[in-house]
């Protein structure tokens, strides 16, 4: 049984009985006999995602721990620039004999940077770099002949890191 349709043009066939449509003359087949993937090949695409996510996974954390790192070292070199600056001035304007100091608030204040806290009863300053961490860092009170000393030492470290030799 076939049964057969016609346009008036003459240029559109349709044969259901065997699923072929014809178009201008151009014959397109149904996917009847045709499959997809199988099942191996899925499997070894899957695999060969795992291997490549098994390597960039711990590349990237490496690499947003190293941009943390040199976000801190920014800071700290910020924060050492400022605290020569700060002991410069105070040194031309006579800050000292009027026994006048200035604090790691000073510091921070001219170094212009949002986000670090003063622990003044440990002598440490600690900051949070997002995605990165908790950096803290260890720092001398400045007294008449010296400047503070801002230093990575045995009350410095980054949260999750053993010490700062790194940062």
């Amino acid at each position: 049984m076939s049964y057969e349709l016609r346009a008036n043009s003459g240029m559109i066939f349709a044969y259901l009985s065997d699923m072929k449509i014809l178009s201008g003359g151009f014959e397109v087949k149904t996917l009847r006999n045709q499959r997809g993937f199988t099942l191996i090949e899925l499997i070894i695409v899957i695999i060969i995602i795992g291997i490549l996510a098994a390597v960039a996974i711990p590349k990237y954390m490496e690499i947003k721990e190293q941009a943390g790192d040199a976000t801190a070292q920014g800071v700290l070199g910020a924060l050492r620039g400022a605290n020569s600056v700060l002991f410069a001035e105070a040194s031309l304007k006579n800050w000292f004999v009027t026994g006048s100091v200035y604090t790691m608030g000073d510091v921070l204040n001219a170094a212009n940077i949002q986000g670090v806290q003063i622990n003044s009863a440990a002598n440490t300053c600690s900051f949070s770099i997002p995605g990165a961490g908790i950096y803290t860092f260890g720092y001398t009170n400045p007294t008449t002949t010296n400047a503070a000393i801002i230093y990575c030492g045995a009350n410095s470290a980054r949260a999750g890191a053993v010490d700062c030799t790194k940062w």
